[in-house]
């Protein structure tokens, strides 16, 4: 990097939180969900399907403050300024705007927002190659044709699922990506639109349903999931249901925003989705803003990360693939693959070693990344013209796995999502002794089933939906004279909480009575000198959070 694009991004960490350059893209974080508040306690129903409310009833999971939409009110204020929303996320309280005003200005205009934060780019990873043919012949110990996809199936034991018809049935399956060529008119799609599979789709991109004359890539991958057509190519779960969102345009010059997939994740949730398949990622900020850094994918720094983990609160299997930057400069997973209550899937080839250009773990919090991994080279996909071709990355990999985790939710439909994780990666190869290049290594479908059944037959509960996903959401990062805290669980109210720098020494600290409102708490740290701080956050029950922040 030349030398003064290197000064020019330090002296971008250095300037105050109030300034920012001409028209740049922000989320702008509200304090509350405004006047509406009480429409939306008394009728979850008018925000969330049938599905979702069913899902969360199945979970024990109520339906609270963290699901009402963001305010009308609010939003209004904002447009009738001549700001347009673009974006608007219920879970993070937030919307995202193009604006040039600082943060006082949009406060004058919305007393009611609290902060606001640059809005980050999907980070394009390349795949590693796309050709026809396939090199993946058949293995035999199946009386399923899987065709060409005999090897990516037999390598995870998932035929072993698939002859006891556990294939995904009736789990609903959400594919983000960048567009889905031709998936409504090729022959291995068939019985997905004969029998009713495909339940909707939409793009986030032009605000239209056009998916379908759309970039390939979000059909190859759906291909390794969906694909039925016996001999040719079976996929992972030939028999889930999906809904696709086109939340990437690959085709600009400027990368696609993570507002996309922030709308898209919660499209999902109120769709009653079972589970997200995504092959993205995000590091990036627009021209003029602090990039996200490895030191971010902490699990609850990145806002994609802390979306990620809210929709696994909410019941939802999150599977990311751990990106392609493993032999390039950035080498880590991306953002959200650093969430900890999400499956981050990298990629092996055919003998079982990692491939190059995974993206390569650990989490900047030591979280074994990734959890899993599956066949990323050479992966047998469905080509353009309808034949088999094949790809490789972890693009690939990733929706291998969705399909394996959907076998088994529907074999198990009282088990949450974090119970499906957990025994899928205890079925894996090297959960004994994880790395990080293969996580827990290559898991075993009959061996997770059996995990799974084990606990059925003894009636326990061994991951709450919740167990993995931290307390408190903190924002905005970087922050600037205001730190916001939002308690998920607000039974369990903070009551003490120290702000330390990296050295070890108290810089602040908030007692219980400087806390205020239990759910969501304003932190003023205006007097704190601009560096990098360790907050410890200490609850009722005597448990504590760590979360490292900036001050700008």
């Amino acid at each position: 990097m030349p030398r003064i694009h290197r000064l020019f991004l330090l002296i971008c960490l250095l300037v105050s939180s109030n300034l920012l350059f001409a028209q740049q893209k922000v989320w702008i974080f509200f304090r509350d969900k405004g006047p509406e508040q009480s429409k939306w306690a008394q009728n979850p129903e008018s925000y969330l399907s049938p599905k979702s409310l069913e899902r969360r009833v199945t979970l024990g999971i109520q339906p609270n403050a963290i699901d009402w939409p963001v305010s009308n009110t609010y939003k209004a204020q904002l447009q009738n300024a001549g700001i347009q929303v673009h974006a608007s996320s219920r879970w993070i309280n937030a919307v995202s705007v193009v604006t040039d005003k600082s943060l006082k200005d949009l406060q004058a205009i919305c007393p009611a927002i609290a902060a606001m934060q640059p809005v980050a780019k999907f980070t394009n990873s390349r795949y590693e190659g796309f050709v026809d043919g396939s090199s993946a012949g058949k293995t035999g110990g199946s009386n399923i044709d899987y065709g060409q996809a005999q090897f990516q199936i037999e390598q995870l034991n998932l035929s072993c699922l698939h002859q006891q018809g556990k294939t995904g049935r009736d789990v609903l399956i959400a594919v983000f990506d960048a567009g889905f060529l031709n998936a409504d008119t090729i022959p291995a799609f068939d019985s997905l639109w004969i029998q009713g599979r495909l339940l909707t789709y939409y793009d986030f991109v032009n605000h239209d349903t056009t998916i379908f004359d759309e970039n390939n890539h979000g059909m190859n991958v759906m291909s390794t999931i969906v694909a039925n057509l016996p001999g040719t190519m079976v996929g992972s779960a030939p028999h889930a249901k999906l809904a696709l969102a086109r939340t990437e345009n690959v085709g600009s010059e400027t990368n696609q925003e993570e507002d996309n997939w922030m709308m898209a994740v919660e499209w999902a949730d109120s769709l009653g989705a079972d589970m997200i398949q995504s092959s993205l990622g995000y590091t990036l900020f627009d021209s003029g803003s602090v990039s996200y850094s490895y030191a971010d994918l902490d699990g609850n720094t990145t806002i994609v990360s802390r979306a990620a983990d809210l929709a696994a609160s909410r019941g939802i299997l999150v599977v990311n693939s751990a990106g392609n930057e493993g032999n390039s400069p950035w080498h880590h997973i991306s953002a959200p693959c650093d969430a900890d209550s999400i499956l981050c899937v990298g990629a092996v080839d055919f003998f079982g070693a990692s491939a190059g250009f995974s993206g390569v773990g650990p989490s900047a919090d030591g979280q074994v990344k990734p959890d899993v991994c599956a066949l990323g080279v050479f992966t047998a996909v469905i080509g353009n013209s309808g034949q088999v071709a094949n790809s490789s990355g972890t693009s690939f990999s990733a929706p291998l796995m969705a399909g394996f985790a959907a076998c088994l939710m529907g074999a198990h439909p009282q088990r949450s999502n974090m119970e499906v994780i957990r025994a899928i990666r205890e079925s894996a190869s090297q959960f004994a002794n994880p790395d990080t290049l293969l996580g827990y290594g290559i898991p075993d479908a009959c061996k997770a089933d059996s995990i799974l059944t084990v606990w059925d037959s003894l009636g326990v509960s061994v991951a709450a939906p919740l167990a993995e996903v931290a307390a408190i959401n903190v924002f905005p990062n970087p922050a600037g004279d205001v730190l916001v805290l939002e308690n998920r669980k607000p039974e369990n109210p903070v009551t003490k909480v120290e702000i330390v720098t990296v050295d070890g020494k108290t810089a602040m600290e908030f007692e219980k009575g400087d806390l205020g409102n239990s759910g969501r708490m304003q932190l003023q740290i205006k007097r704190l000198a601009a560096g990098t701080y360790i907050l410890r956050i200490t609850m009722r029950d005597g448990n504590a959070q760590t979360t490292r922040f900036i001050r700008n």
